[in-house]
């Protein structure tokens, strides 16, 4: 899978929200990117609320620049660090 197909498919799991497979996974990377020297809490809270995972609500990675909210559901998605 590409990146771009990887990226919206976080971004599609992120909006609908109804995977619980995907939504453990998620909780499992994000406990790894909260303590992430490389998560940056961003200026987006307001616009990407984290309902499910609040500790990683509106950072984004400072590797790839991605919000991490939707970086997390991503399937495919690789940790560009190669955490998860």
């Amino acid at each position: 899978m590409s990146k771009a197909k990887d990226i919206i498919n976080g971004w599609t799991n992120y909006l609908i929200g109804n995977d619980k497979v995907v939504l453990e996974e998620a909780k499992r990377r994000a406990d790894i990117c909260s303590n992430c020297p490389k998560a940056t809490h961003g200026m987006h809270t307001a616009v990407l609320p984290d309902f499910e995972i609040k500790q990683i609500q509106g950072h984004y990675c400072g590797e790839c620049l991605c919000p991490l909210s939707p970086a997390v559901r991503s399937k495919n998605y690789q940790c560009p660090l190669d955490k998860w």
